[in-house]
This record gives structure tokens, C-alpha cells and sequence, in this order.
């Protein structure tokens, strides 16, 4: 069996950003189900979730690593406020449509901070791949 190859820096970017547009499509799909909220409620979900989504994303392109992730449990706090007190949920969404949506964050954090603190190993400088394979030509 052969063994895992290791990560580059060039595999966690795709990683992430397979990742991202993965949950962004699926983020779409859940805020669908929003159209029962008011315009205050909508727009107030939509600040929180594109926080969120910003803060995962200035985990791994920030200088400010620390404070983004302190950011980003700030939000996820704020999120699971919302399904913890009854009077922070908004008016006209469903509960089902709700946990949809947090579970859908949650568990894109999980995997995008995974993939984030993933160890990283060094391409060598001339081109051959970490696992001895010959390099494959640039198209």
C-alpha cells in the first residue's frame, strides 16, 4: 500500500480553495431556504456567515494568524448563540433550515482549519515530487 503523499504548500491552496468553493456553492444552497426571514434578519444572517467565511479564509493568508482564529470562535460563538437561546433565533426560519445551516459552517471550519494545520513538507527545489515519482511536465 502506498503511503500518503505529504502536503506542499501548492496542495493545501487547492485543498482549500476545492474546499471553499465546495461550501460556498453548498452556503448558496442553504441560504435558499432564507426566504422566510425579514430584511433585518437576512441581512444580519448574512453578515455573521460572511464573517465567518472571512475569518476562515485570514486563517492561512493573514500575518495575524492569532487573531483571526480568536475571530473566528467569536463567530462561531455567536452561531451556536443562535440555536442555544430561542430568543436569538430569527423570526421565519425554519429550525430544520437552521441547523442545516450551522452544520454546514461548523463543519467547513472543521475541515478548512484541518486543513490549515496540516503539517506542510518542502517541494525539493528542482521539481522532483516528495514521493520519487518523476516530475510530471508542466502543461
Amino acid at each position: 500500500m502506498r503511503r500518503p503523499r505529504p502536503a506542499t504548500r501548492a496542495r493545501k491552496t487547492a485543498a482549500m480553495d476545492g474546499l471553499n468553493l465546495f461550501f460556498g456553492a453548498l452556503l448558496g444552497a442553504n441560504l435558499g431556504t432564507l426566504e422566510g426571514l425579514k430584511l433585518v434578519h437576512y441581512l444580519l444572517m448574512i453578515a455573521l456567515l460572511a464573517g465567518m467565511v472571512m475569518a476562515l479564509r485570514m486563517v492561512s493568508t493573514s500575518g495575524a494568524r492569532r487573531q483571526m482564529l480568536m475571530l473566528l470562535g467569536l463567530y462561531a460563538l455567536l452561531l451556536s448563540g443562535v440555536v442555544v437561546s430561542p430568543s436569538l433565533r430569527p423570526e421565519g426560519l425554519a429550525t430544520e433550515d437552521l441547523y442545516r445551516l450551522i452544520a454546514t459552517m461548523f463543519v467547513w471550519i472543521g475541515i478548512g482549519l484541518a486543513i490549515e494545520f496540516s503539517p506542510v513538507s518542502e517541494e525539493p527545489p528542482d521539481g522532483t515530487p516528495l514521493d520519487g515519482a518523476a516530475p510530471t511536465p508542466d502543461v
